[in-house]
């Protein structure tokens, strides 16, 4: 009994890469259309907290931004920082005439997180008939805004999420990376079927009138991952998700230095997962549970198992990098060869360290 349950777990997640192999062939949707003058007013909301660090890399790549200066407006918010985020952020803001700078306060309640509260405020003074959102440990391109904004004209919707990559040198890095191209490139598949499962807060653009409709980052409940609850909310108030997958509009973001950021991250991003759909967590189980199985199919069956099992990472390796070069990214064969193993231990890590009763850390706050 144990034995055939192995085997139906292992059966069922190689026909799921390949269906998303043929879905990634068929059905990807890129939203490309010819390239129409217009340029609605944006506003551009870049919260950061104790991220001096990173500042220069974020600011000097919004300096590269190609998109009308009438048209764009810029608000930076310092969430609290005890390092010179504010100071750096100031400065930069004091010479541009279309940039905005906020000092964040905190919240009258506990009904926003962190950053939900700081987006709330500078929302508030956004002007902009579209807000794109990023953070600042990241990397924008010089054409991020305008394909973003172009997607949304083919289509008005409510939201429209961009591809982050993370783009750091080591093998701990790059592994987060192939780990990133694998999960989003599975968002992707079930968005363009119709069922938008999240969004990102470092690569998303909302327009007002949806944004309005679900009463801002103050009208929806509770989340740590607020951008999941927007997508949501969002979607519920009858607005359109898209998934807009590109070379113009991929983000480059820094990845955790630990492997405790990592947890710390990965547990912030299970409270988020335990609220999606049945097919969502159906999908996410058979990823986790697919180690087990097949550890207990090679022990019963070595031949045999360790076969299966490089067909399933083949499978696998090639959806990541078909994905992937959809941005004009070619990823290393071996990295993707040696990235089982890694994943393997990030899956079943992440899942015993999100039911251990401890709090969750971000960016130096406990929830």
């Amino acid at each position: 009994m144990i034995s055939l349950l192995a085997f139906v777990i292992i059966i069922l997640l190689i026909i799921q890469d390949l269906i998303l192999n043929l879905l990634l062939t068929f059905n990807f949707k890129s939203y490309i259309q010819p390239r129409e003058e217009r340029f609605p007013k944006i506003s551009i909301l870049i919260p950061a907290r104790n991220e001096a660090h990173n500042l220069p890399s974020c600011l000097e790549a919004l300096d590269q931004l190609r998109y009308p200066k009438d048209s764009l407006q810029i608000i930076l918010g310092n969430d609290n920082s005890e390092d010179s985020t504010g100071d750096i952020l100031k400065d930069w803001s004091k010479k541009r005439s279309n940039v905005s700078y906020l000092e964040i306060v905190g919240a009258p309640n506990n009904k926003m997180n962190g950053k939900a509260n700081a987006l709330h405020q500078m929302c508030e003074e956004a002007s902009g008939d579209l807000y794109l959102f990023t953070d600042a440990d990241c990397q924008i391109g010089p054409e991020w805004a305008s394909s973003m904004v172009e997607a949304w004209n083919k289509q008005k919707p409510g939201v429209v999420t961009g591809i982050t990559t993370v783009f750091e040198k080591g093998v701990f890095a790059r592994f987060q990376a192939l780990d990133w191209w694998l999960t989003l490139g599975m968002v992707k598949i079930m968005d363009d079927l119709g069922i938008a499962v999240t969004s990102m807060g470092n690569n998303m653009l909302i327009s007002r009138s949806a944004y309005n409709a679900v009463g801002g980052f103050a009208g929806i409940p509770f989340s740590l991952t607020e951008d999941f609850e927007m997508a949501k909310q969002v979607k519920k108030n009858g607005f359109d998700c898209i998934h807009l997958v590109g070379p113009k509009n991929l983000i480059l973001t820094k990845g955790q230095v630990s492997f405790e950021d990592l947890m710390a991250q990965r547990k912030r991003w299970m409270s988020g997962a335990m609220a999606l759909p049945w097919v969502w967590k159906l999908l996410l189980g058979l990823q986790v549970f697919f180690f087990p199985a097949m550890l207990y199919f090679v022990f019963l069956f070595p031949f045999e198992g360790i076969f299966i099992w490089l067909m399933k990472v083949l499978i696998q390796g090639l959806f990541i990098y078909r994905f992937a070069f959809k941005t004009g990214i070619k990823l290393k064969w071996h990295d993707l060869l040696l990235f089982e193993i890694y994943y393997a231990l990030i899956s079943w890590s992440t899942i015993v360290y999100y039911f251990w009763p401890s709090k969750t850390k971000w960016k130096g706050r406990k929830y």
